[in-house]
């Protein structure tokens, strides 16, 4: 028997917003951004829902191992592109859902155009060097040319790219692609940088678990490595500020 008490209750949540990760390489660091960015919104009390649309199901995996008893996070995989729309509706029907983020394979396929199509934003993780530089042309490219097909380009979702996988000391080379970059592309203020932490919560689960696990440690050494998971967590909310707007 229905619920109709609680259906009643249900109003749609008109700030929901889809986020999907994709760019057409494999190894620019899709799955560890979105990693990241699920931790900074939930860390903020957002409602999650991550949809898994790689093969290699890496996404889906890690949480299957570390969010089983997350209850601000539900996460399944994403078998067909032309899926994401109906994910998208059933969320925002039942009201419960604020963001939803959907990781991609890094492939050239036409399914890019189905997921970008059902989404509000897709976010372009870019390592600072000639090939990633290069295949994100690609990426900006494709967009481009999505707007020149559709019949409603206004419709379509903002396309961000994010410096992934940066240093504090950037090389010759990552500086001249990250010039380029900043160039052509529209990069967020807040770059992804390279931390050991990210490895870490690869590993052991969400980064601002992590850090308040080990700010309650009973080891004074565990204790001092919470500051870094969270300057890992402030950055990945900057990161989300960002691609929201909200900043």
């Amino acid at each position: 028997m229905k619920d109709t008490a609680a259906e009643e209750a249900r109003v749609a949540n008109d700030d929901m917003k889809v986020i999907t990760v994709m760019t057409r390489k494999g190894g620019a660091g899709k799955t560890t951004l979105t990693q990241a960015l699920l931790s900074a919104a939930i860390s903020q009390g957002k409602r999650c829902l991550a949809l898994d649309a790689d093969p290699q199901q890496g996404l889906h995996r890690w949480l299957y191992e570390v969010a089983q008893d997350e209850p601000l996070l539900t996460f399944r995989q994403l078998e067909f592109a032309a899926d994401l729309g109906k994910a998208a509706d059933e969320a925002y029907e039942s009201g419960e859902v604020d963001l939803i983020f959907v990781d991609t394979q890094g492939a050239a396929e036409a399914w890019a155009d189905e997921l970008a199509a059902q989404s509000d934003i897709l976010v372009v993780p870019m390592k600072l060097g000639k090939t990633d530089y290069l295949i994100t042309t690609d990426t900006v490219n494709w967009y481009a040319g999505l707007l020149d097909r559709v019949d409603k380009p206004e419709l379509l979702p903002e396309l961000r790219v994010i410096v992934s996988g940066a240093t504090m000391k950037p090389n010759k080379t990552e500086q001249e692609y990250e010039a380029l970059a900043v160039r052509n592309f529209p990069v967020l203020p807040t770059y992804f940088m390279y931390r050991k932490q990210h490895l870490d919560a690869g590993a052991n689960g969400f980064l601002h678990k992590l850090a308040d696990a080990k700010r309650n440690s009973t080891f004074g050494l565990e204790r001092r490595h919470a500051q870094h998971f969270d300057e890992a967590v402030k950055e990945a909310s900057a990161m989300l500020d960002e691609i929201l707007g909200e900043v």
